[in-house]
């Protein structure tokens, strides 16, 4: 007589507490089947586990991007995921220029590794909280050695926090300093030394990069007390003027500390310099003292006012209503930032009353042959952009995405 076949009865794992970082994408669990099921279940806590990649922050979407959904702050959940994951890396920051991103898309074209994205949005929604740009450089053992700039694509807030995060955490941070009189470069340095002295800071190697004469004369005096106590390495590189140089002396200090970890030369992942591309034999962000500086306020409404359907433009202090720039045919810039200012404010006291949480950030009127478009700089917090449109050329949908890409170019004030 044939006996059905039995299956041995299922082991039943322990459902303690989920102890995964908020961030890590995961697969939902499958509902019980209750004690008398044979079915055997695997649970996959990442696509990654099963697809034989090497564990990494988010999960990659393609076009060089990979997402992280988040139900807390960008900065926890970041800190989360390096505590989880161990991973070293280096993390590159500007203080009074813009170079970090400019070395790292120098960096990315000559050795052949593409600029990517870690792009992290709210768990749920979907909402974009932030962006990073990081390349991946290959190293002598066939591995890669990953590079953050601190530049986020976020709010202030969100920006401050990511730059804490990724300096502290990192195994190398740089900062790029630009051209600074000699007595504000202690002033530029302080939150820096702040941040190295709180409980929070873990980084053991610290790399000071001038980009012009008079800041390096002035980081000589300075560099050696930035870090005094605080137990941290710090290397003061000569003035760079190129991607080429900034990578150079990079580099070299972490192949140094490469060196420190292995001294019986196993296990070393030493970073190669770069192949003569055309982008890092240009040269850097132009930082010197005699050189006039375009005004990136002024360069904004100009670019702002050439945008189809566009007839004014003025960007204004929310507090004090003071014009910073305009371009347009409005006689009278200053009654727009005043209603700016007002339409603003009414906005916001609108929200308390009706007890809506957040800032009122933008405002879209409409009405006859001209509308009115609010909206606050990102990049410039305090600042707001007062916009006069003809709809029928070009409407607010259409305006919203390109002025919010204007933004996003504007160079941030440094933050640590």
């Amino acid at each position: 007589m044939n006996r059905p076949l039995e299956l041995p009865p299922r082991r039943r794992a322990d459902s303690g507490p989920d102890t995964r970082p908020s961030g890590l994408s995961t697969f939902g669990h499958l509902p019980d089947a209750g004690p008398d099921s044979q079915i055997h279940t695997m649970i996959a806590p990442n696509p990654g586990d099963y697809l034989g990649e090497r564990p990494d922050i988010g999960r990659a979407v393609g076009n060089q991007t990979r997402e992280l959904f988040v139900s807390c702050e960008v900065g926890d959940a970041l800190q989360q995921q390096f505590d989880h994951l161990q991973p070293a890396y280096i993390a590159l920051h500007d203080l009074a220029c813009h170079a970090a991103s400019h070395l790292l898309h120098a960096v990315g074209a000559a050795a052949g590794r593409p600029v990517q994205r870690l792009v992290i949005r709210r768990q749920g929604y979907g909402t974009t909280l932030a962006s990073l740009e990081f390349v991946d450089c290959p190293t002598s053992n066939q591995g890669v050695v990953r590079t953050y700039s601190t530049d986020a694509d976020t709010d202030t807030q969100s920006r401050t926090a990511l730059t804490r995060v990724l300096l502290s955490r990192a195994t190398l941070s740089v900062v790029m300093m630009g051209d600074l009189p000699s007595h504000a470069v202690p002033e530029q340095l302080q939150p820096l030394r702040e941040l190295l002295f709180s409980p929070a800071w873990e980084c053991p190697h610290l790399q000071l990069m001038p980009l012009a004469p008079a800041t390096a004369v002035a980081l000589k005096s300075v560099a050696g007390g930035l870090t005094a106590g605080a137990g941290v390495q710090t290397r003061l590189a000569p003035m760079v003027s190129r991607p080429a140089e900034a990578w150079a002396y990079l580099s070299a200090t972490w192949n140094h500390i490469q060196a420190q970890l292995h001294p019986d030369g196993q296990g070393l992942s030493l970073l190669d310099n770069l192949a003569p591309a055309r982008e890092v034999r240009q040269p850097m962000p132009d930082t010197r003292s005699g050189t006039p500086r375009p005004r990136p306020l002024e360069r904004f409404v100009h670019e702002v006012s050439a945008l189809p359907g566009v007839r004014d433009i003025c960007l204004f202090e929310v507090s004090t209503s003071r014009v910073l720039a305009h371009a347009g045919v409005h006689p009278s810039p200053t009654e727009l930032a005043r209603r700016g200012t007002l339409l603003l404010a009414a906005a916001a006291s609108n929200r308390k009353q009706l007890g809506l949480e957040g800032p009122a950030d933008e405002l879209l009127l409409m009405g006859g042959l001209q509308a009115q478009g609010l909206r606050m700089l990102h990049s410039q917090p305090g600042i707001a952009m007062h916009v006069l449109f003809t709809p029928t050329q070009s409407d607010w949908p259409q305006l919203r995405p390109k002025l919010m890409a204007l933004d996003a170019a504007l160079p941030r004030s440094p933050v640590i």
